[in-house]
């Protein structure tokens, strides 16, 4: 594996450096993507593979910094700038709290998606399909191997830290219950590969929408199935939140009547379909021990706001989990010492710092467009049941999802036309907005 690891850190770093100056951005982000889905930094016993993999990213972004051809938009770097101040209060606040292996690997995956967020505001409108590719093919990928997981064909991708996850059979899969159990792929975890798979899904329908290619259609539907190869219900559910979220940031005023006839259709499906029992969200989910944990967990808001304000704004560090569950602020079922929701374990560890500066980068999304938006929605419903940022995956598509331009993240059948093989503007180099109007206009 460290050879493969080596073979494609050395395959991205040769496409940036190879590709034109224009598409050197989204070759960065695309890579970087590639990197954190096939290299699981926090999971792996490899950490040859894994300081290979994150010095790679670093490079990747610095490359393409130097290198694009394309200056963002004024006051668009402001995004990438609070995701800075994310990261760099998470660097701050892990400093000191583990072993010296253990602190250089948090923060060198924090620095990964701090250095995509500088590289994904220089993406253009031109880079959306280019870049649906990369999910596309990922997404094939994965999804084989977790279908070959099922059919106990391959083992885990990786050795990894934690024994429980090595095997198939200890992870019932309760979302579809007739499969072998819950697939990982190359993720080393479930819930991080769902998360992939509905940030491509989400990316991929996007992208057959704005170009009109049945691949990608074809790309979201494979994904959807490993979604369920995961059976991550969560997942399930803040995919659909942010499917919704996608529709509503697509709608215009005339469409407003036929968007009130859709909700109508699926509140009548809603109401002839037992949710909660297909999702298995039943009784039996209530009183099952992650249920029971995660209510806990979240119970726990008040006692972490009764704090002394210095520990209330900067929080016990990262390395104080334990203490905080032993000391009972933070309580969980079953001596579990894990957080589960990314909320209280920022204001846990982070502080509200963390949580002020996360809500920050959360909001800028709303200037992406409806890709934006709905990524974004999805990473902050997921962040109820999931450490986020926990994982290098899920950090850099915060990244991607939060900072995207609103020309990569909107609908525009005339943006779509300019950038067509064969028009007038398709070989031009990419301007501003103000400088693309007045080349039209001319």
């Amino acid at each position: 594996m460290t050879f493969l690891t080596l073979a494609v850190c050395l395959g991205c770093m040769i496409v940036v450096l190879h590709g034109t100056r224009e598409t050197a951005a989204a070759r960065a982000v695309g890579g970087s993507v590639v990197l954190a889905a096939l290299v699981p930094v926090m999971s792996v016993t490899d950490q040859v593979s894994s300081s290979t993999a994150l010095l790679t990213v670093v490079l990747l972004c610095a490359t393409a910094q130097v290198r694009s051809g394309f200056r963002p938009a004024s006051g668009t770097l402001w995004g990438a700038g609070i995701f800075a101040l994310f990261g760099g209060w998470l660097i701050l606040r892990t400093v000191g709290q583990f072993s010296a292996d253990s602190t250089i690997l948090n923060i060198a995956m924090v620095s990964t998606a701090i250095a995509v967020a500088m590289i994904v505001p220089h993406l253009r409108h031109a880079d959306l399909r280019p870049l649906a590719t990369v999910f596309l093919v990922l997404s094939l990928i994965v999804t084989v191997y977790a279908f070959c997981e099922q059919l106990r064909v391959v083992d885990t991708a990786w050795p990894l830290r934690q024994s429980s996850l090595e095997s198939i059979d200890e992870r019932a899969n309760v979302l579809v219950p007739w499969l072998t159990g819950r697939s990982q792929a190359s993720f080393g975890h479930p819930i991080p590969f769902a998360v992939f798979l509905s940030v491509a899904t989400l990316v991929l329908l996007h992208a057959a929408i704005e170009t009109r290619r049945w691949r990608f259609a074809l790309g979201a539907a494979v994904s959807l199935a490993g979604l369920s190869l995961s059976g991550t219900r969560s997942a399930v559910v803040a995919l659909l939140v942010a499917l919704l979220t996608y529709l509503v940031a697509n709608v215009r005023w005339r469409r407003l009547l036929a968007l009130t006839a859709l909700t109508g259709v699926l509140s009548i499906g809603a109401l002839l379909t037992d949710l909660p029992k297909l999702l298995s969200l039943d009784d039996s989910f209530g009183s099952s021990v992650s249920f029971v944990h995660r209510t806990l967990v979240a119970d726990s808001w008040s006692s972490l706001w009764s704090q002394p304000d210095a520990r209330l704004w900067i929080g016990a560090g990262a390395g104080g989990t334990a203490e905080l569950f032993r000391s009972g602020v933070v309580r969980g079922a079953r001596n579990l010492i894990y957080f589960d929701n990314m909320y209280i374990s920022l204001f846990a560890l982070f502080g509200l710092t963390a949580l002020v500066l996360l809500a920050g980068v959360f909001l800028w999304a709303l200037r992406g467009g409806a890709l934006a938006m709905s990524t974004t929605a999805f990473l902050a419903v997921m962040g109820f049941s999931f450490d986020e940022q926990q994982w290098q995956i899920s950090l850099i598509l915060l990244a991607f999802s939060a900072l995207m331009p609103r020309s990569f993240g909107s609908l525009s059948r005339r943006q779509s036309a300019l950038a067509a093989p064969g028009s007038p503007m398709a070989d031009a180099p990419f301007l501003r907005p103000r400088d693309t109007m007045t080349a039209e206009s001319a």
